[in-house]
């Protein structure tokens, strides 16, 4: 599992701008990652699956870890279109593509700030990764903030930065910290030397949710953000992860795969209740995970 690498620079949020208006029809939106095609791209779907469309439409690069910014115009990604896995920024429409990220290391998992203008991601570290920012635009140097940490998630206000580390030396465990990377707060304190995946945050930033497991025996778990409250989410075992929340906080979509077979995209209540699959016979794909549109 230590196999995720990623990206970042340094801005402080502010109060998030107003979303981009979805298409109308009235149905939520999220964004997938497919490998139908051949190769790893995204897709923006309906909430029932319908209507879907191919926004990277690459016939060999692999695309994956979709992130929409706060006002719903723009989607960071990472691909390995140059030949090297790096962070990109396109419109919602899948058009404009820019490199934000650059150089000989790869880079993963991006995050916008909630002010749009900074973007977290990870990359490889002495000994493991760590999380960098870097402006939107892609201008200037990235910041690496200090000590081991992958798959960074910013909160909704920005302030904080979840994320998981193995810098205590005996398993994953789940944190987070405040965007400079100062005031360093454990969460989950339960060492796991694989299963601590992809933190995403609820949108009030009241709660956390997570991958957690053993081996390739993963299930979904919550926290409050305070640390207290931890308790299972899903029991479906498998490989089941990727938690997103619907911008509403009633839903969490997410991805679950038995056995050696395909997996499928799942949506459910926030309250674990009503689970409906959203994309079915999928390969899992790493860093595949489902993003809802603001």
């Amino acid at each position: 599992m230590r196999s995720l690498f990623l990206l970042g620079v340094l801005a402080f949020a502010a109060v998030p701008a107003p979303a981009a208006p979805a298409p109308k029809g009235g149905k939520a939106q999220l964004l997938i990652v497919s490998a139908r095609t051949g190769s790893a791209n995204i897709f923006l779907v309906d909430d029932d699956g319908t209507n879907e469309k191919n926004l990277t439409n690459s016939k060999a690069a692999t695309n994956t870890c979709p992130a929409w910014s706060p006002d719903g115009s723009k989607i960071a990604f990472v691909s390995d279109r140059s030949g090297m896995m790096h962070v990109y920024v396109m419109d919602a429409d899948g058009t404009n593509l820019k490199a934000v990220t650059k150089g000989e290391q790869p880079c993963r998992v991006p995050s916008w700030s909630a002010d749009g203008k900074t973007i977290a991601f990870c990359r490889p570290a002495e000994g493991g990764s760590e999380v960098c920012l870097i402006a939107a635009d892609g201008s200037g140097e990235p910041k690496a903030l200090p000590g081991d940490a992958w798959d960074p998630c910013f909160s909704p206000d920005g302030k904080s930065i979840a994320f998981v580390s193995y810098r205590d030396g005996d398993g994953f465990r789940l944190y987070t910290m405040a965007a400079d990377g100062k005031n360093l707060k454990t969460l989950h304190d339960k060492a796991n030397p694989t299963g601590y995946r992809y933190p995403a945050w609820s949108p009030d930033g009241k709660m956390l949710a997570w991958a957690h497991g053993e081996g390739s025996g993963l299930d979904l778990y919550t926290v409050g953000s305070d640390g207290k409250n931890g308790q299972q989410f899903t029991k479906q075992g498998g490989l089941t992860a990727y938690p997103a929340w619907s911008p509403d906080g009633k839903r969490i979509a997410y991805f679950s795969q038995h056995g050696e077979g395909k997996g499928a995209f799942y949506v459910v209540g926030a309250d674990g209740k009503n689970p409906k699959v959203l994309a079915k016979d999928e390969e899992p794909v790493e860093g595949g995970r489902p993003a809802w549109r603001p």
